[in-house]
């Protein structure tokens, strides 16, 4: 018989003690991708790794202010994040909910969104606002209140939370001054701990590198737009919250 070096062997005993596979971390593609200056996954995912480890469902609650309803045949991120999920979190449950409170500012949302959170106790509460708050211009520092507030609510009902700011283009920003919300929310991330996902800057990031263009305004255009930005902030999202479980959880899983 063939001896088996000590490579092979221990090769082998690390290949069952941490299965090849588990919690894989597929790439993001590389169009979406983004340089850590820009995107890194600095917080922690406790009471959602903490329902993991028990054997419980990822159960994600997104709450944002958009219309619910997307263009026909375009899917949007909650969809694909599921995907992404379930791909990095093989023989883990995923589920994913959206509660859209249309063109409700951030202080609107705190009461529903604690109000959701106590009836479907997710794991993990996606917390997009801003948009709203800067286009009535808002005062920053009751939009900050109302992050501390909701964050706080959802905490205490068990879930972690990540917060996401608003949309860029390039003629929005000529129109909007949304600095101070985009600001307001990294604080009010580093004030929690809690993960704040730069949507803003990351999408920034793509217009300036050439990756995505809002400014064609055909139709297939906006629809190519639209698939982009979805798919990629799917993948970016999916990879920043596996990343954060995993660290969590260590070799564990």
């Amino acid at each position: 018989m063939r001896r088996r070096g000590v490579g092979q062997t221990l090769a082998a005993v690390l290949a069952v003690a941490f299965p090849v596979g588990a919690w894989a971390q597929p790439a993001v593609d590389d169009p979406c991708a983004v340089p850590a200056s820009v995107l890194s996954a600095d917080a922690d995912l406790p009471r959602a790794a903490e329902r993991l480890k028990a054997g419980e469902p990822l159960s994600i609650l997104i709450v944002n202010s958009a219309k619910p309803h997307p263009k026909p045949g375009a899917i949007s991120y909650p969809a694909r994040l599921s995907d992404e999920l379930t791909r990095r979190l093989p023989g883990r449950k995923v589920e994913t909910t959206v509660l859209s409170l249309p063109g409700r500012v951030a202080p609107e949302m705190v009461g529903p969104l604690a109000q959701a959170v106590e009836r479907m106790r997710p794991a993990l509460v996606v917390w997009q606002t801003g948009t709203a708050d800067a286009m009535r211009n808002l005062d920053p520092e009751s939009f900050g209140t109302a992050l501390d507030e909701g964050i706080a609510a959802a905490q205490r009902r068990g879930a972690d939370v990540i917060v996401m700011d608003m949309q860029y283009s390039m003629h929005t920003a000529q129109l909007i001054d949304f600095a101070p919300y985009v600001t307001y929310m990294a604080w009010a991330g580093q004030r929690a701990d809690v993960f704040h996902f730069p949507r803003y800057d990351i999408m920034r990031h793509w217009v300036e590198d050439g990756r995505v263009d809002f400014a064609d305004e055909t139709d297939s255009a906006k629809q190519r737009a639209y698939d982009f930005v979805h798919r990629c902030v799917a993948q970016l999202m999916a990879d920043s919250v596996a990343t954060m479980l995993d660290r969590r959880n260590g070799a564990s899983h």
